[in-house]
């Protein structure tokens, strides 16, 4: 018998071994797969020379999935950045220093009713600021309409062959359109689209550069009244919840360091946000509960009952002055509120309905699943399609915008036309249904739930049909668009078909029990297809009701909306989600964590070896470190050990750097350490950066290179971590759960022996990537990752890893002192700012 083979401990020993042993026959890839089968059977903890491992293929598989697992970090690392550019993750964590609870220990106790009060208001101005914006654009939207139908008639009434009707008809759209155009592809990449992608990321922890910046908010705004005027298929809602978040960013702004004294700025400036974004809901439904619940089921992160109540006060102010101006709007005297103020999408005169329509609207809902479904999948193609050959901004992408408005334009003027005499027309000449191609998609909307004659089945399919391709070819394109009223509309014409159906087929069986009502159908179908599409459930439904001014018809809303994206998530994600994750490759941190990730471990997906400091540092060390990595914290280790004290972010770093020497905090070697350290209120000053790349901080500091600094009165000591056999799993709920921007790694023995980001607990998918897929698995099968596999200089147990890690190493990306840094303004007020 074969005696037992020695303990295998590591790669090295088994590179030392192969020139004794039969590997010598084995050369080039062949020897990486079994050395990499081998190194998964040490980290499974097979302590045999791998004979389970080589002798079962199966095992060895296993092993070897379940330990080099593809992150987007290591994917990224080995083909490129996929992240947007210029997106950086957020810490919502506490920044617990020395200094810092100094600073806090002398802080007046008496104030603290006042900054109380100061946070209320703040919610109010968001709350008002969402809601006068709201005003604005729907008033903009009402007079860019009439003036746009004013043309079309001075046209008719001069006379003229329709022709000519045509062209003013498309001329005036793509001038209408342009001007959106524009504002996105030359001054705003930002505003195009619905912004609820961007928002979700920015509450989820992940910033872009000006996605809250009031240049946004400006193209925004002004941009969805000409989409919307243009005829283009969408809606002001999407835009109006992104431009009442940066309304909150921007009140966020208003010193708030001094105001209300937030223990973790962060924080605050993400509960601020999200309560402009649950006021953009609120403005334009005039739906204050259905917003609360839409910030909470598709923005924050990390809710709870106090965030809930700011965002309702915001959501009720905004809701208030949406709702003063509807009012004298339709005629009604000003400051008149109730039941005869209209609502969004009109009350129903006769909302019932029997028991037996259950098993229809079921039917609608998985119908509206389905579209959903086929709709994400379009767009999906259509917008990785965009990415490649059309680009962010710019005259290709302004063309588009062109192009698409002359099809859509074109397309609704000639089907009046066509279907009647030929000849010039007016919309007031239009019958209901042909009304539909040139009215707003709000009016026609409500033409659908409240209309008592029966629709022209043929146009009404037509216009369904039409509807959803334009809305899937629109969204995407370079102007600002909502997606809400375009899937409203869709599905509410085809619930319009379904219920005239039932009618007729109710008419001639008289026998049955039943009365349908088509706009009751025309509800259920435009709930169905939104939720199809976004995957919006709870909140869509409470917003619906309160649009309609019906809570008694809750339940068949709610049976489609679930269905509708049980339905839905069977095929693909939501149109949101499908966004952020698969088009735009965002390290967004969803929901629930996947269930590969109970089997893994910290130790298989973190990052290392690890940038790191000690507690009494040399200068000429900082500027190193900041020139040479890009990472935003250090871990900071207790002096000639690996025992972590804590976390210092690059912002105190840099802050450090530059006060130091007028703070009298740097010390010769000879020199006894100074007490005095630099005040909080100076780390966390609103003036931006003396430096703004690690060439002027060598400048700055050429005469100290030689000094030190206690870094021990400016790290967060706060800083959480998990052990190296921690399941990845529960490692994701804390790191989401928390807002954290970094989890330091600990051995068994305490010492650090890696770290996590975000990018670390997101498995790769790189279905969408023919170019990238084939090296990326071949890789991964066989090992070969430099990022966690060890080199041959190895320690030679897995458990000593950590004296790897040199407080010296550079081994992340090597970048140039003339690189530069993150242009961060202002202080971290408690936050970690990491």
């Amino acid at each position: 018998m074969p005696q037992p083979h020695a303990p295998c401990r590591s790669l090295a020993f088994l590179q030392r071994r192969r020139k004794h042993c039969a590997f010598n026959a084995l050369r080039g890839r062949d020897l990486n797969h079994l050395l990499g089968r081998c190194f998964a059977a040490v980290l499974c903890g097979c302590r045999r020379h791998c004979s389970a491992c080589w002798g079962n293929p199966q095992v060895a598989q296993e092993s070897r999935a379940a330990h080099n697992a593809l992150t987007f970090a290591r994917w990224e690392e080995k083909t490129g950045p996929k992240a947007p550019h210029g997106c950086e993750s957020v810490s919502y964590e506490m920044y617990n220093s020395e200094h810092y609870l100094e600073h806090l220990r002398r802080q007046d106790e008496a104030k603290q009713f006042k900054r109380g009060a100061a946070r209320w208001l703040f919610l109010c101005i968001i709350g008002l600021g969402a809601g006068l914006v709201a005003v604005f654009v729907d008033v903009s939207i009402d007079k860019v309409f009439e003036i746009k139908m004013r043309i079309n008639d001075e046209v008719y009434l001069s006379v003229v062959p329709v022709w000519k009707q045509y062209l003013a008809w498309v001329g005036t759209a793509m001038a209408l359109a342009s001007v959106a155009g524009i504002l996105v592809c030359y001054v705003e990449v930002l505003a195009a689209g619905s912004g609820i992608p961007e928002i979700k990321c920015y509450l989820n922890g992940v910033d872009f550069p000006s996605v809250v910046g009031i240049h946004t908010l400006l193209a925004k705004a002004v941009g969805i009244v000409f989409s919307v005027g243009a005829g283009l298929p969408c809606g002001k809602e999407g835009p109006m919840i992104h431009s009442g978040a940066i309304i909150g960013a921007m009140v966020s702004s208003l010193r708030i360091d001094e105001t209300i004294k937030p223990l973790i700025r962060t924080q605050e400036v993400r509960d601020l946000v999200a309560a402009g974004a649950a006021s953009g809901v609120a403005a334009a439904f005039g739906a204050p509960l259905g917003s609360v619940l839409f910030a909470i089921e598709e923005g924050t992160s990390h809710m709870n009952p106090r965030i809930m109540m700011r965002l309702f006060v915001a959501s009720s102010v905004a809701t208030l002055v949406s709702r003063l101006w509807a009012g004298p709007k339709e005629g009604l005297p000003v400051g008149l509120l109730g039941w005869r103020v209209p609502v969004s999408f009109g009350r129903f005169a006769n909302m019932d309905y029997y028991i037996l329509e259950f098993a229809i609207f079921g039917l609608m809902a998985i119908g509206g699943g389905l579209l959903g479904a086929l709709f994400n999948c379009l767009n999906k193609r259509l917008s990785l399609w965009r990415q490649r050959q059309v680009g962010p901004r710019g005259h290709r992408r302004f063309l588009e915008v062109l192009f698409v408005t002359f099809v859509i334009a074109s397309f609704n003027f000639l089907v009046p036309v066509l279907a009647t005499d030929g000849g010039p027309l007016m919309i007031e000449e239009l019958p209901d249904t042909l009304a539909l191609y040139w009215d707003t998609g709000t009016k026609s909307m409500k033409s659908l739930f409240h209309g008592q004659e029966d629709y022209d089945l043929r146009y009404l399919s037509l216009f369904a049909v039409m509807n959803f391709i334009f809305a899937c070819w629109n969204y995407g394109v370079g102007v600002p668009s909502g997606l809400f009223v375009p899937s409203l509309l869709t599905g509410s014409a085809f619930g319009r078909i379904i219920g005239q159906l039932v009618n007729t087929h109710l008419i001639r069986h008289q026998n049955l029990p039943l009365q349908a009502h088509p706009g009751t159908y025309a509800l259920i179908g435009a709930c169905a297809m939104l939720a199809g599409t976004a995957r919006i459930t709870i909140s869509l439904a409470m917003i619906l009701m309160e649009t309609c001014g019906e809570a008694e018809f809750g339940l068949p809303i709610f049976l489609a909306v679930m269905v509708a994206k049980w339905t839905g998530d069977y095929f693909n994600r939501g149109i949101y989600d499908l966004h952020i994750v698969e088009i735009k490759r965002v390290p967004f941190l969803e929901p629930q964590p996947e269930r590969d990730m109970i089997r893994l471990q910290v130790r298989d997906v973190m990052a290392r070896p690890v940038v790191t400091l000690e507690l009494v540092c040399k200068i000429s060390r900082l500027v190193e470190v900041l020139a040479h990595t890009s990472h935003h914290a250090y871990p900071v280790l207790y002096p000639g050990t690996h025992r972590m004290a804590g976390m210092l972010s690059q912002i105190m770093l840099r802050r450090i750097l530059e006060l130091g020497a007028d703070q009298g905090a740097f010390y010769g070697a000879r020199d006894a350490a100074p007490e005095k350290v630099i005040a909080w209120a100076e780390m966390t000053s609103v003036h931006p950066f003396r430096c703004k790349t690690p060439l002027q901080y060598e400048k700055l500091l050429s005469g100290h290179m030689d000094e030190y600094v206690r870094l021990g009165p400016y790290i967060n000591r706060n800083s959480l971590f998990v052990l190296k056999y921690t399941s990845v799993y529960a490692c994701y709920q804390i790191f989401r759960q928390l807002g954290l921007r970094h989890l330091p790694v600990l051995g068994m023995d305490g010492r650090l022996v890696g770290i996590v980001t975000r990018k670390d607990l997101i498995l790769a998918e790189v279905e969408d990537d023919d170019s990238d897929r084939e090296e990326v698995e071949e890789e991964a099968a066989y090992g070969t990752y430099s990022a966690w596999c060890p080199r041959e200089d190895s320690l030679d147990s897995e458990e000593e890893v950590g004296s790897q890690i040199s407080t010296h190493s550079t081994q992340s990306l090597q970048l140039t002192s003339e690189r530069t840094l993150e242009d961060a303004v202002g202080g971290m007020g408690g936050a970690g700012g990491m």
